[in-house]
């Protein structure tokens, strides 16, 4: 019985020293980015808390094929994907997904040469290839687009990348630059640039926004600054795919403050739900959590009377979130209530509308049919997504 003991004592320490060595710890980071394919959650690069190297190029990813709960954060599924690493150092870019799940697109962003640790924006596009797990740089016919910051890119059911506005930076040591408003929209199919042609409805140079869009083709954005003033959340912009055209509403319901930096998700029944963020002076906003119903006309934001209790999250910005089945996940971020950045994940259940401490993948087999493909995955001030 003694030598039994010793045997599964020593088989203990075996798996231990090989999940230390396998298991991956990501630093604090705000900016990144962030995608779901299949069961992973991907982390693309962004700023880090590192007084010698605040740069980062990592692609890792979190596991969510098996249960887990974010109560100790050493105990979550990170694994780092060793021949993944970017070409480039890159924050505040925006990510895509394929329409078939095959590439991840990162497009724009602040972008720094590795070596020479120099901004370097000569590439606009770089794309990951799932299957041969690596880095290229396409080559994109059409117009020349200038890299944008603080854009967020959505793709249609037909593979064609919107990406309205941004800030294109002019000195980066200083982030000073110009904003913009026009659409420009790049088909992966043909690989090609376009600036659309609108003359009509055309909105106020803008950046920062979420963007989200519905299965009609419809892009809403909500949120972010236009024109150096942050934008009323109930002011809306919505962009028709299927004819070119801008129009605007105004949402009704709950008061929710102004805010950049923060992020979205897009759920099965219409419902975009946002969180974090901040004003102009990196300062909290309220409420931390709020629901646009899109399924009224007009538009009706509201708070989750749960989405204060059980585990609440601090005031944050820059981090990102994505839908998975019931769960919103948001990752990382800047902890404006302790003055941190983190390396922590959050889980907000949907379906309850309330925060939780344990994931479980497996949905409910009387929801599981309602779950929707990514349509857009990025970051800039926030995400829109969903996950079949």
């Amino acid at each position: 019985m003694y030598s039994l003991f010793k045997l599964f004592k020593f088989i203990f320490y075996i798996i231990f020293l090989i999940n230390s060595i396998s298991c991956y710890s990501p630093s604090e980071r705000y900016y990144h980015n962030s995608v779901i394919i299949d069961d992973r959650l991907l982390i693309i690069a962004g700023l880090k808390f590192d007084t010698e190297n605040s740069n980062t190029n990592e692609l890792f990813y979190l596991d969510l094929s098996n249960p887990f709960d974010n109560i100790n954060d050493t105990n979550l599924p990170w694994n780092l994907i060793h021949k993944g690493n970017l070409p480039i150092n890159a924050w505040s870019s925006t990510s895509i997904v394929s329409v078939d799940n095959s590439t991840i697109f990162l497009i724009g962003g602040y972008i720094k040469n590795i070596n020479a640790n120099d901004f370097d924006f000569s590439h606009q596009v770089y794309t990951y290839s799932i299957s041969n797990s690596n880095w290229t740089i396409p080559f994109i016919n059409g117009v020349s687009v200038p890299v944008r910051q603080s854009t967020m890119g959505v793709i249609n059911k037909s593979g064609i990348i919107y990406l309205f506005g941004g800030f294109n930076v002019i000195n980066p040591k200083d982030s000073s630059g110009n904003l913009h408003n026009e659409m420009n929209t790049l088909d992966i199919s043909s690989m090609t640039w376009s600036t659309l042609s609108i003359t009509k409805n055309i909105p106020p140079l803008s950046s920062d926004y979420s963007a989200c869009i519905l299965p009609s083709g419809i892009i809403i954005y909500i949120g972010g600054q236009e024109l150096s003033t942050l934008v009323n959340m109930k002011s809306i912009k919505l962009f028709d795919t299927n004819n070119d055209e801008w129009s605007y509403m105004t949402a009704t319901g709950s008061v929710v403050d102004p805010r950049w930096n923060f992020a979205s998700v897009l759920t099965p029944d219409g419902n975009i739900i946002i969180f974090g963020g901040c004003t102009f002076g990196y300062s909290r906003v309220m409420p931390n959590l709020a629901l646009l119903n899109t399924s009224k006309y007009p538009y009706e934001w509201s708070i989750p009377s749960n989405s204060n209790v059980n585990s609440t999250p601090p005031s944050i910005y820059g981090h990102t979130a994505n839908l998975y089945y019931n769960y919103m996940i948001i990752t990382f971020g800047f902890d404006i209530d302790n003055k941190i950045y983190n390396n922590k994940v959050y889980l907000y259940n949907i379906k309850d509308n309330k925060w939780v401490s344990s994931f479980n993948p497996n949905p409910t087999s009387s929801s599981s049919h309602n779950f929707i493909k990514p349509l857009l995955i990025g970051l800039g001030a926030g995400i829109c997504n969903g996950h079949k």
